[in-house]
């Protein structure tokens, strides 16, 4: 296999966003592997009414290339949805959307190895060698965009997992929690999420909320 300009490790928004932006750059070879059989953003945080916190101009190019194919603005009019979209006038993009502009991107761009899980790095002083799934890839730069790992407080790991879980994983244990008495432990986005979907009665309604926040708002 001929040597590469790039390598990606891990197909999320960053290494996304990286080639997309290098889509169209005859002279820049890149291959970007990931060990998940397709894209996914945060699946199991799509609760119902979610909606991003930043602009949706903050997509994967429109900051530095904004005549790209690959904007979310793109996107809604490759969906034939570009009126309706104007019309709706969203204070904020829901998140639904924007997940499926991600992986309308993911699934149109050359270059993208999904269920190609990476074994070892190895760099000889010059070149890296990226061992995966599929064979070795050699390459002059390598982009390590694999996420950060669910924070799980010390005190918390050894919990029963029935009966604690991250918000990660919410979407997945909400149609456990009814009747139950449910404690949210974080005052960010996520646990704001949470709490007003429990309060609103989405879920058969749980029996008790409380949520726990160092934050003074």
């Amino acid at each position: 296999m001929d040597k590469l300009d790039l390598v990606g490790i891990g197909i999320g928004p960053f290494n996304l966003s990286l080639a997309a932006q290098l889509d169209g750059i005859s002279d820049v070879k890149s291959a970007f592997l990931d060990q998940k059989a397709e894209f996914a953003w945060h699946p199991d945080m799509m609760l119902p009414g979610v909606e991003l916190q930043t602009s949706f101009l903050k997509d994967l190019v429109t900051l530095t290339n904004p005549t790209s194919k690959w904007s979310f603005l793109a996107y809604i009019v490759k969906q034939k949805r570009m009126l309706d979209f104007m019309n709706a006038d969203f204070a904020a993009v829901p998140r639904r959307e924007f997940a499926a502009y991600l992986k309308w991107v993911a699934s149109h761009l050359d270059g993208l190895m999904f269920g190609n899980e990476v074994r070892e790095v190895a760099f000889d002083g010059k070149d890296f060698q990226v061992c995966s799934d599929r064979g070795v890839y050699t390459a002059n730069n390598l982009a390590v965009g694999i996420g950060k790992p669910a924070f799980v407080p010390n005190w918390a790991r050894h919990l029963p997992t029935e009966k604690c879980f991250h918000t990660s994983q919410a979407k997945s244990r909400l149609p456990d929690l009814r009747g139950k008495r449910v404690a949210v432990i974080g005052g960010g986005q996520s646990g704001a999420e949470l709490v007003e979907y429990l309060l609103g009665g989405n879920r058969d309604s749980v029996e008790e909320v409380l949520w726990l926040s160092r934050r003074d708002n």
